[in-house]
């Protein structure tokens, strides 16, 4: 799996979370039942859905997605946990709503998606550890049959590194370049 399919698929379970987020989990019941007491309400209406902690996991899940991709192994297996227990926070959260009174079949979806989520992101990190980091700049000035490759030896150049050309150890005929002609 490349690191562009690792963080789309994180990317991709966020979406569907929060997808299932914005959906009613309980019948009748207002957005500030859906949560722990003492958070924050997210809005001034009385019959929102969401729950601030279910969206709060989403948002983990997706920041941690995008993090992945620009941090090495230790990085990404730290940041792709962090998103695995934000998906098992979701979960909670969406089994919670289930076993309250007027819950929805929505709830019992949103937590079947979460542990799928989950078995996602703990994929994804396994996966993330043959990533490998771009080496597309880091050429020698031979190819990899050992001929001249004008464009590594530019490259080389670039760098500051003194590349010798193997028709250079021959003859030179040229007067002014050849010190022992002098």
């Amino acid at each position: 799996m490349t690191k562009s399919r690792g963080v789309l698929i994180v990317l991709v379970i966020a979406a569907a979370l929060w997808a299932l987020t914005i959906s009613a989990w309980q019948a009748g019941a207002g957005g500030d039942t859906l949560g722990p007491s003492g958070v924050a309400k997210v809005t001034e209406d009385a019959s929102s859905q969401t729950s601030p902690v279910a969206t709060a996991c989403v948002a983990i899940i997706a920041v941690s997605g995008l993090l992945a991709a620009m941090l090495g192994r230790i990085g990404r297996f730290a940041v792709l946990g962090l998103a695995g227990i934000a998906g098992i926070g979701y979960g909670i959260t969406a089994l919670s709503a289930a076993s309250a009174p007027g819950a929805t079949s929505w709830a019992i979806i949103a937590a079947v998606a979460a542990g799928i989520g989950v078995i996602g992101i703990v994929w994804v990190a396994v996966a993330s550890n043959g990533w490998t980091n771009s080496n597309r700049y880091a050429r020698t000035a031979e190819s990899a049959s050992g001929e001249f490759d004008s464009a590594a030896t530019w490259d080389a150049l670039s760098r500051g590194e003194d590349v010798e050309d193997a028709s250079d150890d021959e003859t030179s005929t040229d007067p002014d370049t050849d010190p022992d002609s002098k």
